[in-house]
C-alpha cells in the first residue's frame, strides 16, 4: 500500500479517481485542495488537505508529514502552470514521493498547435518540470470526456460542459465535415484505470485509456436512433439540411454556433473564452487529434478485466426510453 494525492480531486476526473482508489482498498488516498471541505470530506470518505500552490516549502512539507508516494494532478489550470509546477518541485523536494501524474487528460498536443488555448499552453508548461526531474512520470491521454452526454442519468463529478450535440435540446452543430474520428472516454472507466496503473513496477511516459471513438456524424445519428428523434438545424449556415455544420472558416474565427446549454456555462467562464475553446477543440476534431493512435499499449489491453463505455451504452443509459 502507498500513500496517493490526488491535486484537485474535490471534483471532476480528480474526484472519480480519489474515491475509486478509496473504494479498492488498495492504497490510502488523500486530497488536495485550496479550501478545507469537511462536508466533501465526509462524502468522500478521503482526508482533504487544505493546501497554497503558491509556496513550494509548505506544499513539500504536506508531501512529506503524509509520507506521499505518488502525485496525481487533476488541477485545472486557465492562464498559467504556476500551481503545478509547484507541486511538482514539492514532490521531487519530498523524500517519499516517486510518481507524478500530470493534469493533461485529453489529447496530446505541442505548443505549436497551442496559439488560441491558454488553458493548453498551461497544461503542456508544467510538463517541462517534469522532464528534468527525479520523478517518475506519465501522462495520460484518453480523448473527449464521455460524461457530457450521460448526465444526469449516467454518474459523474464532472460540470456539464456540452459541445456539438446537445440531445436533451435536440440540436446539434457539428464542427467541420463531422467525418473524422473522436476518441470519448467516459472519466468514471479512466479511474478505474489510473487506479489500477499504480501497481504497475514501470510507467511509460504516455498512458492511452481507449473509451470508444466514431465520428460526430455517426454520434448524431446513434443519439437520433436512441432518443427516436431527428435533431433539429441551429440555424440556415449547414450543408446538410437536417444538421449545422460550423465551417472551418467560423472555427478559426474563434466562434461556434451557439447551442441551447452554452449559457449555462459563461458563470463559470466568459462567453468570449467557452466560444473560443470549443472552436479550438472543433478545428482540433477535424485534423484528428482527436482520433487516438496510441503508440504503445492502452490500458484497456494491459488491464483487459476493466471494461470501459462504449458511447451506446453511455448514451442508451441516459436517453433511451423505457
Amino acid at each position: 500500500m502507498v500513500v496517493v494525492a490526488v491535486a484537485g480531486g474535490t471534483r471532476g476526473i480528480g474526484r472519480a479517481i480519489a474515491e475509486t482508489i478509496k473504494n479498492q482498498g488498495k492504497h490510502s488516498v488523500k486530497i488536495l485542495s485550496r479550501t478545507a471541505n469537511s462536508d466533501l470530506e465526509a462524502a468522500t470518505g478521503c482526508e482533504i488537505i487544505q493546501i497554497d500552490y503558491d509556496d513550494v516549502a509548505s506544499l513539500t512539507r504536506v508531501l512529506t508529514d503524509n509520507k506521499v508516494d505518488t502525485v496525481i494532478s487533476t488541477l485545472f489550470l486557465v492562464t498559467t502552470g504556476a500551481p503545478q509546477i509547484n507541486l511538482i518541485h514539492a514532490a521531487e523536494a519530498c523524500e517519499y514521493t516517486r510518481r507524478f501524474i500530470p493534469s493533461v487528460w485529453g489529447i496530446p498536443y505541442t505548443m505549436e498547435q497551442l496559439d488560441a488555448f491558454p488553458v493548453g499552453r498551461a497544461k503542456l508548461e508544467a510538463l517541462a518540470p517534469l522532464e528534468t526531474s527525479n520523478l517518475e512520470y506519465t501522462s495520460v491521454y484518453m480523448g473527449y470526456f464521455l460524461d457530457f452526454w450521460g448526465y444526469p442519468k449516467v454518474k459523474t463529478f464532472q460540470r456539464q460542459n456540452i459541445i456539438a450535440v446537445d440531445i436533451e435540446n435536440e440540436v446539434a452543430a457539428i464542427p467541420g465535415t463531422g467525418e473524422t474520428p473522436v476518441t470519448f472516454t467516459h472519466t468514471l472507466n479512466a479511474a478505474e484505470f489510473v487506479a489500477a496503473s499504480l501497481d504497475l513496477p514501470v510507467w511509460e511516459r504516455e498512458t492511452y485509456i481507449i473509451g470508444d471513438t466514431m465520428t460526430w456524424n455517426e454520434f448524431v445519428a446513434l443519439a437520433e436512433e436512441i432518443k427516436g428523434k431527428k435533431t433539429k438545424p441551429m440555424s440556415k449556415r449547414f450543408t446538410n439540411p437536417d444538421l449545422t455544420y460550423d465551417s472551418l472558416e467560423l472555427l478559426r474565427s474563434g466562434k461556434v454556433t451557439e447551442l441551447p446549454s452554452h449559457p449555462e456555462l459563461y458563470s463559470q467562464m466568459p462567453k468570449e473564452m467557452i466560444q473560443g475553446m470549443f472552436a479550438v477543440f472543433g478545428l482540433w476534431f477535424h485534423e484528428g487529434l482527436f482520433n487516438l493512435k496510441p503508440k504503445n499499449k492502452t490500458l484497456n489491453e494491459v488491464f483487459p478485466k476493466i471494461k470501459a463505455w462504449t458511447v451506446r451504452e453511455v448514451l442508451e443509459k441516459a436517453w433511451k426510453k423505457e
